[in-house]
């Protein structure tokens, strides 16, 4: 059922090349697996979490803990308001904008565009999709990663070869927050207004505002008065625990005792580092990650990514295959970008069938993949016995749902951290923590003493939340509406905002990407479309002819120089979403509370990406 839980044709539009003469068993049929029992240990641990308080149990960081949001290494200068005009203004720096940006100034020469963004540059964190898929523009910047998955400082580094090539810092404004946008049809713009009083008037506006921009802080009573220093493990604070972001010596911790609240993926890559340098380590966890292993290879150690390198194209195409294969796919090609991912692909369904000489029918796929799934855990659950010494502390940390209900992590050095004797495991049975004191943590009625406190506890992403909670942005349309507002009216979600990156727009991948370049090259067309090549607006013709006025095209309509999808395409893609989902709706009942629920109920994913969407918009004009 997990089947990298993508939706979309790819598992049904393969040739099985079935003959039902063959006699050979797929091996996944012979694995003996207690499946009553697993079945029944996944119903009791998500039963454990399944609680109505849902995505309210965290808070934002705001009053005594709004300074939990400051920028840790440039801090916020004031400066006099701005007026100014501009084409297209992109809300953020992340990956979304500035690949938007990139896309509007090379491949349509559009040099009128402004990038705002409450962070001090553009920006740039660890991440374990594999580096040459998740850095952008490796090709065009002549950029090489050294390892498989970098680390922050690297993938900065190459995020500043972008923005230099492009001069994309002559567009941005930093550490300046958009408060509201408001439509304008006298004239046909959007007023967008900052923290800094600045006015802008735009012709387009980009909301690339990201999905792990705005940290969540565990509501916990005591919260506002814990005395203690803390942090938010996004905004690592040096000065407190000595280092930095190049030297991991955390020296100024040797004699404290530390606690973390969290065990996703960003606490798994704390915590080693923590049971390095610190006095004392409490891991408070409500719900124990999928932990799996994978070698961080050099570059230059790497014989099928050199040779793929030699290739013009070889990224996007590498981007592609990635993608393709984890939605269905099935091709003889290996990619080691898959690692950790392709067991529950269907084309790991085939590879293991033709090796036995078995044959896969169509209807035996989600059978398959439920064992594969069970498979796949077992095995997680295996290591974690192979590798945390303390009986006790390893049953703890294993994961009893289907791979993927919780962010998969991939971390060698996590689990070990566990045997060193300054770590200590605080399980909450799916509780959670219970309030802070003014120096420690209270868990199950316990309190546990601490000198530095790490909110490890992750973002507001796409949850149940608004647009306005999660931006700190009041968007008003061309109908008097917030987003907010015209969302509620619509059960089915979809948006109504043209020019808005995925996820919330449209499909995704497991490459965030890649998903930011189909969408960056979707929107940088539309607006050339409008624009026109030279920059100016372009006469519009209805069916009949008549230049000036306005037309349809495929779910989109715009008249001169406003665009915007059509009543009858955003419900047509409400109900594409609604459709495609029933497997993903189905898998997500079965998981804990968490990214693949929202208050207790269930929460739906959008599609992989169906084609590139600039290649759709293109065929259609």
């Amino acid at each position: 059922m997990a089947s990298m839980l993508f939706s979309g044709d790819g598992a049904r539009s393969f040739d099985t090349g079935t003959d039902t003469h063959h006699t050979a068993v797929h091996p996944l049929k012979t694995l003996e697996f207690d499946t009553p029992t697993i079945k029944e240990k996944y119903e009791i641990e998500r039963a454990k979490r399944d609680v109505a308080v849902g995505m309210s149990q965290f808070k934002q960081p705001k009053g005594a803990n709004s300074r939990l949001r400051d920028d840790v290494f440039q801090p916020t200068v004031s400066r006099e308001p701005l007026e100014a005009e501009t084409r297209v203004l992109i809300c953020g720096a992340g990956f979304a904008g500035l690949i938007t940006a990139v896309n509007l100034k090379k491949d349509h020469g559009i040099q009128d565009f402004t990038i705002i963004d409450r962070a001090g540059d553009f920006g740039g964190v660890a991440c374990d999709v594999e580096s040459y898929l998740y850095m952008p523009f490796l090709e065009e910047t002549g950029f090489t990663p050294t390892q498989r998955f970098s680390y922050g400082p690297e993938i900065r580094t190459q995020i500043g070869k972008v923005a230099e090539k492009w001069d994309l810092k002559a567009h941005a404004h930093f550490h300046t927050e958009i408060t509201a946008m408001d439509w304008d049809e006298s004239i046909r713009r959007w007023h967008v207004r900052t923290n800094h009083k600045d006015h802008f008037v735009a012709q387009f506006v980009v909301l690339a505002t990201g999905t792990f921009h705005e940290m969540k802080l565990p509501g916990l009573p005591g919260l506002e008065t814990f005395e203690r220093p803390h942090f938010h493990s996004s905004r690592w604070d040096y000065s407190i625990s000595g280092g930095s972001p190049t030297d991991w010596n955390l020296h100024k911790l040797a004699d404290k005792t530390v606690g973390i609240i969290g065990t996703g993926a960003s606490a798994a890559q704390l915590v080693p580092q923590l049971a390095k340098h610190a006095g004392k380590v409490y891991v408070f966890q409500r719900t124990p990650s999928s932990i799996s292993l994978r070698d961080n290879t050099a570059t230059n150690d790497n014989t099928e990514i050199t040779a793929v390198m030699q290739t013009a194209g070889w990224q996007r195409a590498r981007m592609e295959e990635f993608a393709n294969i984890l939605q269905g796919a099935v091709v003889d090609r290996d990619c080691s970008a898959l690692e950790g991912l392709e067991a529950l692909t269907v084309r790991a369904l085939f590879k293991e069938a033709q090796a036995a000489g078995a044959v896969v029918l169509p209807e035996e796929i989600p059978g398959l993949l439920q064992l594969a799934d069970l498979r796949l855990m077992n095995g997680i659950r295996a290591t974690i016995d192979e590798t945390v010494r303390d009986r006790a502390t390893a049953a703890a940390l294993k994961p009893w749902y289907p791979f993927m209900c919780k962010r998969p992590v991939f971390n060698n050095d996590y689990l070990a951290a566990f045997n060193c004797p300054s770590v200590a495991l605080v399980d909450t049975q799916g509780r959670g923590v219970e309030r802070l004191t003014a120096t420690g943590v209270v868990a199950d009625g316990r309190e546990y003493p601490v000198d530095v406190l790490v909110y490890s506890t992750g973002f507001d992403y796409e949850t149940d939340a608004g647009f306005a909670r999660r931006t700190g942005i009041r968007l008003v349309g061309t109908r008097g509406r917030t987003l907010d507002e015209a969302a509620a009216a619509r059960p089915g979600g979809a948006p109504r905002h043209p020019l808005r990156h995925p996820p919330a727009r449209a499909g995704v991948t497991a490459n965030w990407t890649h998903t930011a370049y189909v969408a960056a090259e979707h929107i940088a067309a539309v607006v050339a479309q409008v624009l026109g090549r030279d920059g100016e607006p372009c006469a519009t013709k209805t069916e009949e002819g008549d230049a000036g006025e306005s037309k349809s095209v495929e779910g989109l309509s715009h008249q001169g120089e406003v665009i915007e999808p059509t009543e009858e395409a955003v419900e047509a893609w409400g109900r594409q979403v609604d459709e495609g989902h029933e497997m993903r709706l189905g898998f997500n009942a079965t998981c804990p509370l968490d990214t693949t629920t929202s208050k207790g109920g269930l929460r739906k994913s959008l599609p992989a990406w169906p084609s590139t969407l600039k290649e759709s918009w293109n065929g259609r004009m």
